[in-house]
């Protein structure tokens, strides 16, 4: 068990540092923060959720992976090479289309939904209320991360 949870300190570990460290990350989720937000409080369904989530989740997991190639490939060579760059460019590239990935589904959910008229009709303040919790939740793990983060820069530790 001891093995697990520091298997989990790790993960939280590398999440913190790519949120303190990586400028982008910090966007990426104060984006994740504003579309959980507009979930709560716009009526959306199961479905836009689901897709919502995973869009939230394909950016944040791509920039992580972006940001461990960066450092890989920074620890491998301290001159510039091409196979190098092609390798940064390649994962920046991977945080850009899900990005745009991203973007387009919040379109395809929140466009109709954020006109005034749409919110005059009763039965778009309707749903079921288990989402309002589920998307407290992962609010709450949004803030979570973030103030896990910040007690880590305070703390001063490194790694």
């Amino acid at each position: 068990m001891n093995r697990l949870l520091k298997s989990f300190r790790y993960a939280l570990d590398g999440l913190a540092h790519a949120l303190v460290t990586q400028r982008n990350m910090r966007i990426h989720f104060a984006a994740a923060f504003v579309v959980v937000t507009l979930c709560t409080l716009i009526p959306v369904t199961p479905p836009e959720i689901v897709a919502a989530f995973f869009s939230i989740t394909l950016v944040i997991v791509m920039e992580l992976v972006n940001t461990a190639v960066e450092h890989v490939t920074d620890l491998l060579t301290a001159e510039w090479r091409p196979q190098a760059k092609v390798a940064k460019d390649v994962a920046a590239a991977a945080v850009f289309v899900s990005a745009v990935n991203a973007l387009t589904v919040a379109y395809l959910i929140f466009y109709n939904k954020l006109d005034p008229i749409h919110w005059r009709r009763p039965e778009t303040l309707l749903r079921p209320p288990f989402m309002g919790i589920i998307l407290l939740g992962l609010l709450c793990l949004l803030v979570a991360v973030g103030a896990y983060a910040v007690a880590k820069v305070r703390r001063g530790r490194q790694g």
